[in-house]
């Protein structure tokens, strides 16, 4: 129950992001999400807590985890964005986006990276583009996207870090 209630709380004050909040890496000009997390445990002991979370959270996991080994998980996970609401009040498809989502273990930490944001279109489109007002290109239907990611993004990390957080079961919780 606790565990539902931060995602709620975090995709609510997630939702008000504007999309010049999004973490931009200083190096590489992307949108990165990333961290260095402090978690009792040894590495691979995390690692199999992140990769049963993987295999539980995706709705596909074979096809999202492209590595997983020598505590590293890679993987190309991918999830819908919408439309703005028309003038009906229905919300249309507006997409698929693609990200990679790294995550790394050593003893008493983890290192996770979301990064390579890209809208899935006939050729490759990071979501960058989005934050770019002056392109002819622009549509104001872009910042509504930004969010959107944002706020997907920012919920698969709350779900993990709770996942990571969880202390052993005790042997009747298995049952």
């Amino acid at each position: 129950m606790r565990s539902v209630l931060i995602i709620i709380l975090s995709v609510f004050i997630f939702s008000n992001v504007k999309a010049q909040d999004l973490p931009i890496d200083n190096d590489t000009k992307l949108i990165t999400y990333k961290e260095v997390v402090t978690q009792d445990g040894k590495a691979d002991e995390l690692y199999k807590k992140a990769y049963s979370w993987f295999f539980s959270y995706y709705k596909n996991p074979h096809n999202v985890v492209r590595e997983s080994a020598n505590n590293k998980i890679v993987a190309r996970p991918r999830f819908k964005i919408l439309n703005p609401k028309n003038k009906k009040g229905v919300a249309t498809m507006g997409g698929i986006v693609n990200y990679s989502f790294t995550v790394i273990f050593k003893d008493g930490r983890y290192k996770y990276e979301i990064t390579n944001i890209e809208w899935k279109q006939t050729s490759k489109y990071p979501i960058e583009r989005w934050n770019d007002k002056a392109a002819k290109s622009y549509k104001e239907k872009y910042v509504y996207y930004l969010k959107q990611v944002d706020t997907e993004i920012n919920k698969v990390i709350s779900a993990m870090k709770i996942k990571l957080a969880e202390g052993p079961k005790k042997a009747e919780e298995n049952w």
